[in-house]
């Protein structure tokens, strides 16, 4: 059976900016500017007394998912802004201006870096040019490295059992649902409900999604299929979907050798029955896109996965 799927974890965008006048949002934390009793400026995130002038301005507002931040590691009117990856493997991040006002950003924007794995990475410093400065940054990110090319040592095993046999309902190009670079190059294999998916090959495992209880065709699951992404040698990334609910048997950061037990196939997400979606995918600078691959066959070789053919794992 066909079956949709969502892209899941594609990219990651945000918009933190700074303000000079207006009232910050109701989240935002405040910069406060003051003289102390013997006449030095006192940059704080506190309030003075009462009856002390004091110049206040919002800081950023980050919007970022929990396992990518932007954190201030400078002054606060020096701000050097650090990334933090705490996926288990390597995000690239873009950081763009949306407004510079009396403030200058070194290296000049927009600034791509490689932030690696459960890893903080200094990106840019803003530097004032003038009294008053106001700066609004754009915020990018995609998993990957950019410089990741597949490479794989060998075909990809089938991800299910040694002797076990089902057939391909979309493949390469699938004119169901396989059209967007991220799932041109992906395959549905129709796998009954329960399965084991065992891993095609061995890797560490950069994240999962195990919490989601049902699917189906409404959009509302476009966002909610469990599913585990494994990180590759050559910096490529696996993606197993549609999981079956509570049934992935590994943890992020875990290394998983080629046969490993990674989960059960099932219905979750945005799907129309039980079924396993498996691609390969790369960073091709900041956009996520599908590869190409090979399946090894019962005397070794790799084919290239069809719809409609059967699937037998050696």
């Amino acid at each position: 059976m066909k079956a949709r799927h969502q892209r899941w974890i594609a990219a990651l965008a945000a918009l933190t900016w700074i303000a000079l006048s207006g009232p910050p949002p109701a989240s935002a934390k405040s910069l406060y500017k003051y003289q102390d009793a013997s006449g030095a400026w006192v940059f704080t995130d506190r309030p003075p007394a009462a009856d002390t002038p004091v110049e206040v301005r919002p800081l950023p507002v980050q919007e970022l998912p929990a396992k990518i931040s932007i954190r201030n590691r400078g002054a606060p009117d020096a701000p050097i802004l650090a990334v933090v990856n705490d996926y288990y493997g390597p995000v690239e991040v873009e950081i763009s201006a949306e407004t510079l006002e009396n403030m200058r950003a070194d290296p000049a924007l927009p600034v791509r870096v490689v932030a690696p794995a459960r890893a903080e990475t200094n990106a840019v410093l803003f530097k004032p040019t003038g009294l008053r400065w106001r700066y609004a940054y754009r915020v990018r990110a995609v998993l990957g490295d950019p410089a990741a090319v597949h490479q794989p040592d060998q075909p990809y095993a089938p991800p299910f059992a040694s002797g076990q046999r089902f057939g391909v309902s979309q493949a390469f190009n699938g004119a169901f649902s396989h059209q967007h670079p991220q799932s041109r190059y992906a395959v549905d294999i129709t796998l009954p409900l329960g399965t084991p998916v065992r891993a095609a090959r061995a890797g560490v495992v950069m994240e999962i999604a195990a919490d989601f209880l049902d699917g189906g065709a409404d959009p509302k699951y476009q966002s909610r299929a469990n599913a585990v992404r494994i990180l590759h040698r050559d910096g490529t990334m696996a993606v197993y979907a549609h999981l079956q609910a509570d049934s992935v048997r590994v943890t992020p950061g875990q290394r998983v050798e080629r046969g490993a037990w990674l989960a059960n196939s099932g219905n979750t997400g945005f799907s129309t029955g039980p079924h396993l979606h498996f691609a390969i995918q790369r960073n091709a600078g900041m956009d996520l896109v599908s590869a190409p691959f090979e399946f090894v066959g019962p005397d070794g070789r790799g084919i290239t996965p069809v719809e409609g053919m059967l699937l037998t794992a050696p």
